[in-house]
Protein backbone atom coordinates (compact mmCIF):
# COMPACT_ATOMS: atom_id res chain seq x y z
CA UNK A 1 0.00 0.00 0.00
CA UNK A 2 1.06 3.60 -0.57
CA UNK A 3 1.19 6.31 2.13
CA UNK A 4 -0.61 9.47 1.14
CA UNK A 5 -0.69 11.45 4.39
CA UNK A 6 1.43 11.55 7.55
CA UNK A 7 -1.09 12.16 10.32
CA UNK A 8 0.92 12.21 13.54
CA UNK A 9 3.20 10.16 15.78
CA UNK A 10 1.19 7.99 18.15
CA UNK A 11 2.84 9.64 21.11
CA UNK A 12 3.98 6.39 22.68
CA UNK A 13 6.00 3.33 21.84
CA UNK A 14 9.70 2.50 21.81
CA UNK A 15 9.70 2.22 18.01
CA UNK A 16 8.20 5.71 17.48
CA UNK A 17 5.21 4.53 15.41
CA UNK A 18 3.03 6.99 13.55
CA UNK A 19 -0.52 7.09 12.23
CA UNK A 20 -0.42 7.25 8.44
CA UNK A 21 -3.21 7.39 5.88
CA UNK A 22 -2.58 4.99 3.00
CA UNK A 23 -4.16 3.86 -0.24
CA UNK A 24 -4.34 0.18 -1.12
CA UNK A 25 -3.80 -1.22 -4.61
CA UNK A 26 -7.61 -1.48 -4.86
CA UNK A 27 -8.03 2.23 -4.10
CA UNK A 28 -9.26 1.84 -0.52
CA UNK A 29 -8.17 4.42 2.05
CA UNK A 30 -6.91 2.95 5.32
CA UNK A 31 -5.37 4.48 8.41
CA UNK A 32 -2.50 2.41 9.80
CA UNK A 33 -0.05 2.53 12.66
CA UNK A 34 3.28 2.46 10.80
CA UNK A 35 6.69 1.38 12.06
CA UNK A 36 9.83 2.44 10.24
CA UNK A 37 13.07 0.51 10.46
CA UNK A 38 15.18 3.39 11.79
CA UNK A 39 12.89 3.58 14.80
CA UNK A 40 13.42 -0.08 15.70
CA UNK A 41 16.23 -1.42 17.86
CA UNK A 42 17.12 -4.06 15.26
CA UNK A 43 16.09 -2.19 12.13
CA UNK A 44 14.44 -4.34 9.47
CA UNK A 45 14.97 -7.44 11.63
CA UNK A 46 12.31 -6.06 13.99
CA UNK A 47 9.94 -5.46 11.07
CA UNK A 48 10.58 -8.95 9.66
CA UNK A 49 9.67 -10.45 13.02
CA UNK A 50 6.45 -8.42 12.96
CA UNK A 51 5.58 -9.89 9.55
CA UNK A 52 6.19 -13.49 10.62
CA UNK A 53 4.26 -13.00 13.88
CA UNK A 54 1.33 -11.42 12.03
CA UNK A 55 1.17 -14.31 9.54
CA UNK A 56 1.29 -16.87 12.34
CA UNK A 57 -1.32 -15.05 14.43
CA UNK A 58 -3.70 -14.91 11.45
CA UNK A 59 -3.45 -18.66 10.88
CA UNK A 60 -4.04 -19.28 14.59
CA UNK A 61 -7.08 -16.96 14.42
CA UNK A 62 -5.64 -14.66 17.05
CA UNK A 63 -7.03 -11.12 17.21
CA UNK A 64 -4.32 -8.95 15.67
CA UNK A 65 -5.09 -5.80 13.65
CA UNK A 66 -4.84 -6.34 9.91
CA UNK A 67 -1.17 -6.04 8.84
CA UNK A 68 0.14 -4.12 5.83
CA UNK A 69 3.42 -3.37 4.10
CA UNK A 70 3.92 0.28 3.15
CA UNK A 71 6.01 1.33 0.16
CA UNK A 72 7.73 4.57 1.12
CA UNK A 73 8.88 6.95 -1.60
CA UNK A 74 11.46 9.70 -0.98
CA UNK A 75 8.95 12.26 -2.29
CA UNK A 76 6.42 11.26 0.37
CA UNK A 77 9.01 11.29 3.14
CA UNK A 78 9.97 14.83 2.17
CA UNK A 79 6.46 16.18 2.84
CA UNK A 80 6.51 15.21 6.53
CA UNK A 81 6.44 18.49 8.43
CA UNK A 82 8.02 17.12 11.63
CA UNK A 83 11.74 17.43 10.88
CA UNK A 84 12.80 14.72 13.32
CA UNK A 85 10.31 12.24 11.95
CA UNK A 86 11.13 13.20 8.37
CA UNK A 87 14.76 12.35 9.07
CA UNK A 88 13.80 9.03 10.71
CA UNK A 89 11.73 7.99 7.68
CA UNK A 90 14.50 9.08 5.32
CA UNK A 91 16.96 6.78 7.16
CA UNK A 92 14.57 3.84 7.08
CA UNK A 93 13.98 1.01 4.65
CA UNK A 94 11.75 1.84 1.72
CA UNK A 95 9.32 -0.75 3.13
CA UNK A 96 7.60 -0.12 6.46
CA UNK A 97 5.32 -2.34 8.52
CA UNK A 98 1.84 -1.20 9.40
CA UNK A 99 -1.25 -2.45 11.19
CA UNK A 100 -4.76 -1.12 10.86
CA UNK A 101 -5.40 1.79 13.20
CA UNK A 102 -8.24 0.98 15.57
CA UNK A 103 -8.94 4.56 16.58
CA UNK A 104 -10.17 5.45 20.05
CA UNK A 105 -12.65 2.59 20.32
CA UNK A 106 -10.15 0.39 22.19
CA UNK A 107 -8.29 1.12 25.41
CA UNK A 108 -5.03 -0.32 26.67
CA UNK A 109 -5.18 -3.31 29.01
CA UNK A 110 -4.45 -2.31 32.61
CA UNK A 111 -4.01 -4.09 35.92
CA UNK A 112 -7.66 -3.35 36.68
CA UNK A 113 -9.04 -4.90 33.49
CA UNK A 114 -11.30 -7.87 34.17
CA UNK A 115 -10.92 -11.01 32.08
CA UNK A 116 -14.52 -11.91 31.28
CA UNK A 117 -15.48 -15.55 30.74
CA UNK A 118 -15.90 -14.96 26.99
CA UNK A 119 -12.30 -13.70 26.82
CA UNK A 120 -10.62 -16.69 28.49
CA UNK A 121 -10.15 -18.78 25.32
CA UNK A 122 -8.54 -15.96 23.34
CA UNK A 123 -6.40 -14.86 26.28
CA UNK A 124 -5.14 -18.43 26.77
CA UNK A 125 -4.37 -18.78 23.05
CA UNK A 126 -2.51 -15.45 23.11
CA UNK A 127 -0.59 -16.55 26.20
CA UNK A 128 0.54 -19.79 24.53
CA UNK A 129 1.39 -17.82 21.37
CA UNK A 130 3.63 -15.46 23.36
CA UNK A 131 5.18 -18.38 25.23
CA UNK A 132 6.13 -20.06 21.97
CA UNK A 133 7.36 -17.06 19.98
CA UNK A 134 9.31 -15.90 23.05
CA UNK A 135 7.57 -12.53 23.18
CA UNK A 136 8.78 -10.58 26.25
CA UNK A 137 6.65 -7.52 25.53
CA UNK A 138 3.18 -8.15 26.94
CA UNK A 139 3.95 -6.95 30.45
CA UNK A 140 1.78 -5.05 32.88
CA UNK A 141 4.00 -1.99 32.39
CA UNK A 142 3.69 -2.27 28.59
CA UNK A 143 0.70 -4.52 27.81
CA UNK A 144 0.56 -4.20 24.00
CA UNK A 145 -3.03 -5.33 24.27
CA UNK A 146 -6.15 -3.34 23.47
CA UNK A 147 -9.61 -4.03 24.88
CA UNK A 148 -13.18 -3.09 24.02
CA UNK A 149 -15.82 -4.82 26.10
CA UNK A 150 -15.03 -8.51 25.75
CA UNK A 151 -12.86 -8.00 22.65
CA UNK A 152 -9.07 -8.23 22.75
CA UNK A 153 -6.53 -7.07 20.17
CA UNK A 154 -2.86 -7.97 20.62
CA UNK A 155 -0.19 -5.79 19.02
CA UNK A 156 3.58 -5.26 18.70
CA UNK A 157 5.72 -8.35 18.19
CA UNK A 158 9.04 -6.89 17.05
CA UNK A 159 10.83 -8.31 20.11
CA UNK A 160 9.68 -11.89 19.50
CA UNK A 161 11.88 -14.68 18.13
CA UNK A 162 14.99 -13.45 19.95
CA UNK A 163 15.64 -16.89 21.47
CA UNK A 164 18.95 -17.18 19.65
CA UNK A 165 20.34 -14.36 21.79
CA UNK A 166 19.28 -15.83 25.16
CA UNK A 167 22.05 -17.50 27.13
CA UNK A 168 21.17 -21.04 28.23
CA UNK A 169 17.85 -20.80 26.39
CA UNK A 170 15.49 -23.74 26.76
CA UNK A 171 12.66 -24.32 24.27
CA UNK A 172 9.07 -23.81 25.46
CA UNK A 173 8.22 -27.52 25.21
CA UNK A 174 10.86 -28.50 27.78
CA UNK A 175 10.30 -28.45 31.53
CA UNK A 176 11.43 -25.06 32.78
CA UNK A 177 11.39 -23.52 29.32
CA UNK A 178 8.74 -21.01 30.41
CA UNK A 179 10.08 -20.19 33.87
CA UNK A 180 10.26 -16.51 32.95
CA UNK A 181 6.47 -16.44 32.58
CA UNK A 182 6.18 -17.00 36.33
CA UNK A 183 7.81 -13.63 37.01
CA UNK A 184 5.22 -11.25 38.52
CA UNK A 185 4.02 -8.77 35.92
CA UNK A 186 5.94 -10.40 33.06
CA UNK A 187 2.76 -11.30 31.16
CA UNK A 188 -0.62 -9.62 31.51
CA UNK A 189 -2.62 -12.84 31.16
CA UNK A 190 -0.72 -15.09 33.53
CA UNK A 191 -2.42 -14.10 36.79
CA UNK A 192 -5.90 -13.60 35.32
CA UNK A 193 -5.81 -17.06 33.68
CA UNK A 194 -4.84 -18.89 36.84
CA UNK A 195 -7.67 -20.93 38.36
CA UNK A 196 -9.77 -20.44 35.22
CA UNK A 197 -11.36 -23.26 33.25
CA UNK A 198 -9.22 -23.33 30.09
CA UNK A 199 -9.81 -25.62 27.14
CA UNK A 200 -6.40 -26.09 25.57
CA UNK A 201 -7.56 -28.52 22.88
CA UNK A 202 -8.51 -25.83 20.30
CA UNK A 203 -5.14 -24.17 20.90
CA UNK A 204 -3.27 -27.41 20.24
CA UNK A 205 -5.41 -28.17 17.19
CA UNK A 206 -4.68 -24.75 15.69
CA UNK A 207 -0.93 -25.25 16.06
CA UNK A 208 -1.05 -28.80 14.67
CA UNK A 209 -2.89 -27.51 11.58
CA UNK A 210 0.06 -25.34 10.52
CA UNK A 211 1.54 -26.86 7.39
CA UNK A 212 5.12 -26.56 6.18
CA UNK A 213 3.77 -24.77 3.11
CA UNK A 214 2.17 -22.14 5.34
CA UNK A 215 5.41 -21.65 7.23
CA UNK A 216 7.28 -21.16 3.97
CA UNK A 217 4.64 -18.58 3.03
CA UNK A 218 5.49 -16.62 6.18
CA UNK A 219 9.08 -16.37 5.00
CA UNK A 220 7.95 -15.41 1.50
CA UNK A 221 5.83 -12.60 2.96
CA UNK A 222 8.96 -10.85 4.21
CA UNK A 223 9.96 -8.24 1.58
CA UNK A 224 13.00 -8.98 -0.56
CA UNK A 225 14.47 -5.66 0.56
CA UNK A 226 14.95 -7.26 3.98
CA UNK A 227 16.59 -10.40 2.56
CA UNK A 228 19.76 -9.81 4.59
CA UNK A 229 17.73 -10.91 7.63
CA UNK A 230 17.32 -14.42 6.19
CA UNK A 231 19.08 -16.18 9.08
CA UNK A 232 16.84 -14.47 11.64
CA UNK A 233 13.73 -15.36 9.65
CA UNK A 234 14.87 -18.97 9.29
CA UNK A 235 15.41 -19.14 13.05
CA UNK A 236 11.88 -17.84 13.68
CA UNK A 237 10.35 -20.34 11.27
CA UNK A 238 12.35 -23.19 12.81
CA UNK A 239 11.03 -22.26 16.25
CA UNK A 240 7.44 -22.25 14.97
CA UNK A 241 7.93 -25.59 13.22
CA UNK A 242 9.52 -27.22 16.25
CA UNK A 243 6.83 -25.85 18.56
CA UNK A 244 4.13 -27.20 16.24
CA UNK A 245 5.78 -30.62 16.35
CA UNK A 246 6.05 -30.41 20.14
CA UNK A 247 2.82 -28.55 20.88
CA UNK A 248 1.72 -30.98 23.60
CA UNK A 249 4.92 -30.18 25.49
CA UNK A 250 4.38 -26.43 24.98
CA UNK A 251 0.87 -26.68 26.38
CA UNK A 252 2.02 -28.79 29.31
CA UNK A 253 4.63 -26.18 30.18
CA UNK A 254 2.07 -23.36 29.80
CA UNK A 255 -0.27 -25.25 32.12
CA UNK A 256 2.54 -25.59 34.65
CA UNK A 257 3.27 -21.87 34.83
CA UNK A 258 -0.46 -21.16 35.18
CA UNK A 259 -0.80 -23.39 38.23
Amino acid sequence: MTPIEFNKPTGSGRTRPAIVTCETAEGDIVEVVAKFSAGCDLGVTSLAREVVAACLAADLELPVPQPFLLEISPDWANIIVDAGYRELVARSSRIAFGSKYLGNQYTAWSSGTRLLDDMVGIAAAAFVFDCIIQNPDRRLINPNCLVRGDEIRIIDHELAFAHGQILFWRPPWQLGGLNVMETPGFHIFRDVLRNRNIDFEPIGAAWRSLSDDRLRAYGAAVPGEWSAEGADIDSALALIRDARDNIDGCIAEARRVLE
